[in-house]
């Protein structure tokens, strides 16, 4: 027979228990509890509360015994789909016996390339810092001339693509960055994954170390030919960010750089890259007191730009606070290309527009600024 506690409001906080001396907390109606015979005495007739049953859910590591099974019986089609389960639960809660036994299957000769390379791919869509400290590992201690070692530096590589639960996953960056700055490592395949995991994870401290890089500020602390191929990789993996995070960073590096350095260079194309209205704000932000020859950035950066926002932010640029005629004519002729895009998709889609009511080009204003100041 169920015993009751005391109660409060409408409802009961109720503590019953079950045929296995089971309990829990439930609330019931202060009605029910109104009908209930006197708890004192022995009732027949009372029903027993039911004990709830819940369906055991799978855990990690019985769903890591049916995706070896699937390994072992090449039924690739269920693969990705227990793929995607481990990874999730692997996120949730990390199993150091799974991750041996991943290390134990890449290291048997026995098993096949193709078969590694899966275990590989689950590394890289687990995308933890327990998942990518073992792939830097398992590229630590696999000779580089092997064919899994190519397999681990593209899964260590693509990491920073993975953004689970619609994220950047900053929490990735410190491993890639130890791993970026060890004198030890002078391979380039392997900088080079690491260095682009670097800027697709995207944090302000990640750019901010690749940028440095590119500047040659950390010469000196390595032997010159890492640094040589570190700044060919921070110069190709810096405009893959997209991290709206490393926008200031990036601002930063591109007002403090002398024109046309590469860290400028990279800067610019990043932002140009991210593309958001705040990273737009920055370029005409710097392009106000740019000088003349930096027309020439400025004009590959407003051609990548095709979000609408941010198109919007050049659009409402005001051309006398633009130091350079030179910049000023970039924005201007920008402006009048986002302007007449608008009114051609305008008209596309809902018939003539009244030019008549249109805004006055960007070019017009500049002129009339100009010759009234």
């Amino acid at each position: 027979m169920p015993r009751l506690g005391g109660w409060y409001g409408n409802h009961a906080p109720v503590k019953l228990y079950g045929l296995n001396n089971e309990n829990w907390d439930a609330s019931i109606p202060t009605a029910s509890i109104l009908n209930i015979p006197d708890q004192s005495k022995p009732h027949e007739n009372a029903a027993i509360t039911p004990i709830p049953t819940y369906k055991p859910q799978h855990s990690v590591l019985k769903t890591w015994a049916e995706f070896k099974t699937l390994l072992e019986t090449a039924e690739l089609q269920q693969i990705p789909i227990l793929s995607a389960q481990l990874a999730k639960n692997l996120r949730k809660r990390s199993e150091q016996t799974l991750y041996q036994q991943i290390n134990d299957l890449l290291a048997n000769p026995d098993i096949s390339l193709e078969t590694k390379a899966i275990l590989l791919d689950l590394l890289a869509e687990i995308a933890t810092p327990d998942s990518l400290a073992q792939l830097i590992n398992l590229a630590k201690n696999n000779s580089q001339s092997s064919s899994l070692y190519i397999l681990i530096l593209q899964a260590i590589s693509r990491i920073g693509d993975n953004r689970w639960e619609g994220q950047f996953h900053e929490e990735l960056s410190p491993i890639l960055e130890e791993a970026w700055m060890n004198v030890e490592i002078a391979d380039p395949e392997f900088l080079g994954a690491v260095g682009k995991a670097i800027a697709t994870v995207g944090s302000s401290e990640g750019v901010e170390q690749l940028l440095k890089t590119v500047s040659g500020s950390t010469k000196g602390t390595e032997p010159e030919e890492i640094t040589r191929i570190k700044q060919e990789v921070a110069f190709e993996s810096i405009p893959k960010v997209r991290n709206p995070d490393a926008v200031d960073v990036l601002s930063t590096w591109l007002n403090k750089e002398p024109l046309q350095t590469p860290a400028f260079e990279v800067s610019g194309n990043a932002l140009a890259e991210i593309g958001s209205a705040q990273a737009t704000q920055k370029i005409v932000d710097w392009a106000k007191d740019a000088p003349a020859e930096g027309a020439r950035n400025l004009q590959y950066w407003v051609s990548k730009i095709d979000n609408e926002s941010a198109l919007a932010t050049i659009t409402a640029t005001q051309t006398q606070d633009i130091k350079s005629l030179e910049i000023a004519d970039v924005l201007n002729t920008a402006a009048t290309n986002i302007e007449s895009s608008m009114a051609f998709s305008s008209t596309s889609a809902f018939g003539p527009t009244n030019t008549e009511t249109s805004l006055l080009p960007l070019s017009d204003k500049f002129v009339n600024a100009r010759t009234t100041n």
